[in-house]
């Protein structure tokens, strides 16, 4: 079999397939291209290109049509509130309110009063009266990002809520009816804190009739450059500055982090370059320097033993060609020698990829075609 002559690979076509169908109403159809990964959800868009996402969204899909409350397990920054946005959006509560709360973001002593409301004077700063997330939330639904991060007590609270769909502010002793669909999401095991003491067994069952796990940034390398184009797009129109572009070494770099702090990381990664870079091509050294291995050091206060004069430095454009023809060859290592999925890897066009193969004379051992 040949690879597709526009640089996709089968399986991303294949994904691009499925990514249409997912987006497209009933009875719609759409049309591929460059915005078909963007997936659209009313005020939202998300990413959408890597296989397991996809099969994720289309089960968020399935699950959003019943009444189930769905269960998030991810980690920090992978894009949990975006999945229970899609649950939200592909519901029939989608015109009512979708209200999130973080319950790691939050003291303490202020969960309860905001999650449950409270009445004037119920404690001290109590000047009024004020409804809580849950009544906000009523007739459409509410995410409880971290809910692992909740006490024992506002846990029980919470699941009375949930199991008789009334709620009671503080400082109140009237019961309000409420309709939630809820959908909840933690970067723990809620089984192992179940079993360490810290979750209550019975809010575990009734918030996981439905679990999915939404995989992290590293897994899903195909979407890489696309959220750091549409992330780099994003922050250089919000600063009114012109499009800028990343260069391979800086892809090179992108590709090779671990992303511990998933999406979230990336997206401040390149609003951080946007800020550094004086354009029109963000390099390496525009990116934060956690993304390199170790420190990037910009300069020696202390000579180290051995040193006998200052450091000898090189002209940084031949560095990053070096680094450049070095990710080219990697690529083509990774790859077999398929050009088409050696640019694909490291974010290049296909074209540019041919010609910086003559350009750095690497040796083409390719089986895809250079140019179409």
């Amino acid at each position: 079999a040949t690879a597709p002559g526009d640089g996709m690979q089968g399986d991303a076509l294949l994904g691009a397939a499925r990514a249409a169908a997912l987006a497209a109403a009933p009875g719609e159809t759409r049309v591929s291209g460059p915005l078909l990964y963007r997936l659209a959800l009313g005020e939202r868009s998300v990413v959408v290109a890597d296989a397991a996402l996809v099969r994720l969204f289309e089960l968020l899909r399935r699950l959003a049509a019943s009444p189930l409350p769905v269960l998030i397990h991810g980690e920090t920054g992978a894009g949990k509130e975006n999945a229970a946005w899609a649950v939200h959006h592909w519901s029939r509560r989608a015109s009512q309110p979708f209200v999130a709360l973080n319950c790691a973001a939050l003291p303490e002593g202020l969960v309860e009063a905001e999650l449950f409301g409270h009445e004037r004077g119920a404690f001290s700063g109590a000047d009024r009266a004020r409804e809580g997330l849950l009544e906000r939330a009523s007739g459409g639904t509410l995410f409880l990002d971290e809910v692992a991060e909740l006490s024992l007590p506002i846990q029980a609270k919470l699941l009375r809520a949930l199991d008789q769909q009334v709620i009671t502010r503080l400082g109140d002793s009237r019961e309000r009816p409420v309709d939630l669909r809820v959908v909840a999401a933690t970067h723990r095991v809620l089984a192992d804190e179940v079993k360490a003491g810290r979750f209550r067994q019975d809010l575990f069952f009734r918030l996981s009739a439905a679990v999915v796990v939404l995989p992290p940034l590293r897994d899903r390398p195909r979407e890489l450059p696309l959220l750091a184009r549409a992330f780099l797009e994003d922050a250089c129109a919000r600063t009114g500055r012109p499009p800028l572009h990343l260069s391979a070494a800086t892809m090179g770099v992108l590709g090779a982090h671990a992303w511990p702090g998933n999406v979230r990381e990336l997206k401040n990664a390149l609003e951080y370059a946007v800020a550094t870079s004086p354009g029109p091509v963000v390099e390496p050294s525009h990116l934060p320097a956690s993304l390199w291995s170790g420190e990037v050091p910009l300069e020696r206060d202390v000579a180290p033993e051995g040193d006998v004069g200052p450091r000898a430095f090189s002209n940084l454009a031949e560095e990053l060609r070096t680094l450049e023809r070095q990710r080219m060859v990697e690529a083509l290592e990774a790859t077999g020698g398929v050009q088409t999925r050696a640019a694909q890897l490291i974010g290049m066009p296909l074209r540019t990829f041919a010609f910086k193969l003559k350009q750095h004379r690497i040796a083409s051992r390719g089986r895809g075609p250079a140019v179409e």
